[in-house]
């Protein structure tokens, strides 16, 4: 396990400030841009167009291509730390039997969401602090490991283990890259040295401005192997693992992001190179015992 941290520029301070990861539901919305019902729940096509559609670099076509290999349409499933649950909206729309939950909703976000969706379920749960109230057949983890460390990531897959049938299965994303040395070398050195220092002049020569630099905690960044027997230990056995986005961690650099869109052929070197780094590694368990 490595701590995982993003770095950004604020024109509104000087010198540097630290943040440290999110943990209630208002940062975690604020991070992912907010959760506020928009022109977008005006139908279901603009809904999915904005919110599932090539969103965050097309990573919820990634999780939908993983789950519908794993998951049927007869299980009783449940997704935790939902968001604004464009992901399971989808699935839902297409015959799947699926609650979501989180932390907490707003009431105007659940009212709009109900609107365009009436078959939509939620329910509150903190996976940290206790199981669902009932065992469901499957259970979708998504974007969410990435915030714990390991004590927390224990009684997270403990309360996932309690909350599935014998023979239920959860389906996981590890929410983000692997750690490694290239992911090292992109996250502590060319995306801090970058955004420190090129960035923030490039800024001030624009503007005759140094602006302030903010270093968040992100998270962690674990490796398949931290994943799996953090599983393990709580009762569950790793039937399938899959691998998508070799590109972004890449195109979080402002320059090779530059790159990539001017040089088909560096689009391709970077692709295979960042089989090394995959963004989205998708994990399925079952339960046993």
């Amino acid at each position: 396990m490595r701590k995982w941290y993003k770095y950004a520029l604020d024109q509104n301070m000087r010198g540097e400030r630290f943040i440290g990861t999110d943990e209630q539901y208002s940062e975690c919305a604020l991070a992912m841009g907010g959760y506020n019902p928009d022109e977008a729940y005006g139908s279901k096509a603009d809904f999915f167009n904005k919110y599932f559609f090539g969103y965050h670099l097309g990573r919820l076509q990634c999780y939908d291509n993983f789950i519908r290999g794993h998951l049927s349409k007869t299980d009783n499933t449940i997704s935790i730390a939902s968001g604004r649950g464009a992901a399971e909206l989808f699935l839902l729309e297409d015959g799947y039997r699926i609650t979501c939950s989180d932390l907490d909703i707003t009431e105007m976000l659940y009212q709009e969401t109900l609107k365009l969706f009436p078959q939509f379920k939620f329910h509150k749960l903190n996976i940290l602090q206790s199981p669902t109230p009932a065992p469901y057949d499957a259970l979708l983890c998504l974007s969410l490991i990435y915030l714990f460390d390991d004590v927390k990531l224990s009684a997270c897959f403990d309360n996932i283990s309690r909350s599935l049938s014998p023979g239920g299965r959860l389906i996981l994303d590890s929410a983000g890259s692997p750690d490694n040395f290239l992911s090292y070398l992109i996250h502590e050195c060319l995306l801090k040295w970058e955004t420190a220092y090129l960035l923030r002049a490039k800024r001030l020569l624009a503007t005759s401005r140094l602006d302030g630099v903010v270093t968040q905690h992100h998270g962690y960044r674990r490796t398949d192997d931290e994943i799996v027997q953090h599983a393990r230990q709580a009762g569950l056995k790793l039937l399938d693992r899959q691998d998508y986005a070799f590109l972004t961690d890449f195109k979080r650099s402002f320059f090779l992001n530059k790159l990539i869109a001017a040089s088909k052929v560096s689009e391709t070197a970077l692709n295979y190179l960042g089989k090394h780094i995959p963004y989205i590694r998708m994990f399925c368990f079952e339960k046993v015992g």
